[in-house]
């Protein structure tokens, strides 16, 4: 049975977060690899389709680092075939990756709930497996609401009340905001519109972590019911419940804008094998960075709901019946 919560309210460490995740090499390298696997799949595609088009038509080096317009017009029916087949695999590899991230976050919240110090695989791939159902509802019920975010501020809500209502934009007006006054005014209502959603989307992200880390902690079944208790605490305790994501969250945009910029002069100059086994290289470093985090931010939501969170008391059925 997992720990219930402390006695009192303590401050949450980011970098905490990310050392105790980092010590989890065997967890997050296997994680990394998994994904490799999966990601090579379209990639390998596109090298088999491009081995049978170059072989023994262009010379040695030639297209290497840019296949150009020509060859681009030339091979249109190939590439345009290949873009079909990589968007269905595509579309069928993100299901798979969104299934994995269910499964690896019973992984991670069982190693950090866990009071023996667990390091290995074998934790992971029983608690992967114990919340894997729990967590794929939690997912779903994310689907939902990333889908009605959507809808409120890109849909009939926003056009309605804010561009006919507030700005008496016509109904066929709607997509390009013509009728507006100024180019300006079109920039700003655009970025607002865009950062609600981002902010939305977020939102709906940490939820769901809270809620399959009260799932884990608590040892309930119900996501519907886990669900509404981390709204109702992000909700009274934004403070407390987002500070740890926003950090965590800086440290992975800082980083990612640190490799852009690496990446960037590299691509800047001519193209070498060994200058895209550097931006490969980079890419994976960011792929692991990302996994890395995404495991500091279930040990910051364990840390948290072990400090502010207990579980809503629910009604005895059996209460009223007794004599």
């Amino acid at each position: 049975m997992v720990e219930r919560a402390e006695a009192g309210p303590r401050r949450i460490s980011v970098l905490a977060s990310i050392q105790s995740a980092l010590a989890r090499p065997a967890t997050w390298a296997a994680l990394w690899a998994v994904e490799l696997a999966l990601a090579s799949l379209p990639a390998l595609a596109w090298f088999q389709w491009l081995r049978s088009t170059i072989d023994h038509h262009y010379a040695p080096d030639e297209l290497f680092g840019d296949l150009g317009t020509v060859f681009r017009f030339d091979q249109r029916a190939g590439i345009g075939q290949l873009d079909a087949a990589s968007g269905q695999i595509g579309a069928l590899l993100a299901v798979l990756f969104m299934l994995l991230g269910a499964f690896a976050a019973g992984g991670w919240l069982t190693l950090f709930l866990s009071s023996a110090p667990e390091r290995g695989l074998r934790p992971v791939l029983a608690g992967g497996a114990r919340f894997f159902g729990r967590f794929a509802r939690v997912w779903i019920l994310s689907i939902l609401l990333l889908a009605l975010a959507t809808w409120l501020l890109r849909g009939a809500p926003w056009n309605r009340i804010v561009l006919g209502g507030v700005f008496g934009v016509p109904a066929t007006d709607f997509e390009k905001l013509e009728t507006l006054s100024s180019e300006r005014t079109v920039f700003l209502l655009r970025g607002a519109q865009a950062l609600m959603h981002a902010l939305l989307v977020a939102l709906v992200l940490v939820w769901g972590d809270y809620t399959r880390t009260r799932l884990a902690l608590f040892d309930t079944r119900s996501a519907l019911w886990a669900g509404v208790e981390s709204a109702l605490f992000i909700v009274m305790h934004p403070l407390r419940a987002l500070a740890p994501m926003l950090g965590i969250f800086l440290f992975e945009v800082a980083f990612l804008l640190a490799l852009g910029v690496v990446s960037n002069s590299i691509e800047a100059g001519v193209s070498e094998l060994h200058e895209v086994l550097v931006l490969f290289l980079l890419g994976q470093l960011a792929l692991g960075w990302r996994i890395v985090l995404r495991g500091a931010r279930y040990h910051a939501a364990v840390a948290v709901s072990r400090a502010h969170v207990r579980p809503i008391a629910k009604p005895d059925p059996w209460r009223f019946g007794r004599v």
